[in-house]
């Protein structure tokens, strides 16, 4: 489905009852809005991982961001943080969603960070998972050297440097299967609908910009910050960045050993931690 939202239209798609009979009335479950990684990916990448367990729990919307996966390109000079925040209130705003969770894995989770900041009052709780308060490409430069020695630390460094098609193709070539222990499934990458322009651009262009540091401590609901050891995209000291800035009386912290980028194919435990989360929002 899409949905016209300011000058563009967003794909989204639902899963799961917000509506359930009991025995003696209906249990009303929280709506959990999955704000996928990149730029560059969509939704597909919650398909099989935390989606389908969430709708135990909780109704699933999966939201494809303007610029990626089904939803409508626009324009690179609005694929920005801040667009991206006013597209996802001008979203809930028209489903008349109140009070969601969001849960955002790393690109996706700096737009709930910057969202709940922006609107403390719209989120009930958030789920982040591999996010950092800003992306300092040596801490990435640094952990692609340790998983995979010199020759992906130099790869990492060319394509932060210059990001382009030429050194993307060498980056995918060599730093992506560094991201995981597991790597994605085949059907999983055939459903997505990717943009590698965005991508482009958030590395060479926007993420240069963005430092949620001063930000965070406005953000007053539950926190769920979930991070892998080994991730070399949003790399731990950034990870523990971020920890330090947000309220400490709302958060919550996990880390994962011998976990990468996303921690849930590598950590699938991490998954039944937020399924229990989300269903404290009820």
């Amino acid at each position: 489905m899409k949905l016209q939202v300011g000058d563009v239209r967003l794909f989204f798609d639902v899963d799961g009852a917000k509506v359930v009979p009991t025995d003696e009335d209906v249990d009303e479950r929280p709506t959990v809005v999955l704000l996928h990684p990149g730029p560059g990916a969509d939704h597909s990448l919650y398909k099989d991982t935390i989606g389908p367990l969430l709708t135990r729990v909780a109704q699933v919307v999966y939201l494809d961001q303007r610029g990626d996966g089904r939803s409508d390109r626009s324009d690179s000079s609005r694929w920005t943080l801040d667009t991206w925040v006013e597209d996802l209130r001008g979203f809930l705003e028209a489903l008349e969603l109140e009070r969601p969770v969001l849960l955002g894995s790393s690109v996706g989770a700096l737009v709930a960070l910057r969202f709940a900041a922006r609107y403390p009052d719209v989120p009930s709780r958030l789920v982040l998972v591999s996010a950092v308060a800003r992306q300092v490409h040596a801490r990435s430069v640094a952990a692609f050297d340790r998983l995979g020695g010199p020759r992906a630390g130099e790869v990492a460094a060319r394509y932060y440097a210059e990001p382009n098609d030429v050194t993307f193709a060498e980056y995918l070539r060599v730093c992506l299967p560094l991201y995981t222990r597991r790597g994605l499934d085949a059907e999983v990458v055939a459903r997505m609908e990717m943009n590698p322009s965005a991508t482009e651009h958030w590395d060479g262009v926007e993420s240069r910009r963005v430092d949620l540091r001063d930000e965070v401590g406005a953000i007053r609901c539950p926190i769920l910050l979930l991070a892998g050891e080994d991730d070399p995209a949003f790399a731990l000291p950034g990870v523990e960045e971020l920890a330090e800035h947000l309220p400490q009386k709302l958060l919550e912290f996990r880390r994962y050993p011998n976990a990468g980028h996303g921690v849930f194919r590598d950590a699938p435990e991490a998954m039944d931690e937020v399924v229990a989360f989300v269903r404290g929002a009820s």
